[in-house]
């Protein structure tokens, strides 16, 4: 076989190595990793009735959570308000 057996396809762009998006996940998941192992001291959290210990990065993963949720049902209920709107 020679080397003109092979067909050469060009990468993306022209360019070679990782793409973009596989080095940004490389790099949130290093710095997700750093603020996980500064971030392990024991909290005291007290929401409503409840209360218990957890770790720090623990409670802001939640609450980050939490965040995402009610961002995620906010704009359903304001699409959903805006289309009927727009329907009438």
């Amino acid at each position: 076989m020679s080397d003109s057996d092979f067909d050469d396809q060009p990468s993306r762009g022209g360019r070679n190595g990782p793409g973009l998006f596989l080095v940004l996940t490389i790099v949130v998941a290093i710095i997700t990793a750093v603020f996980v192992a500064q971030n392990r001291d024991q909290i005291e959290i007290k929401f409503l009735f409840f209360d218990f210990s957890s770790r720090i990065w623990t409670a802001i993963a939640i609450a980050i959570g939490l965040g995402i949720l009610l961002d995620r049902l906010v704009l359903g209920w304001w699409r959903r308000a805006r289309k009927r709107k727009n329907d009438e």
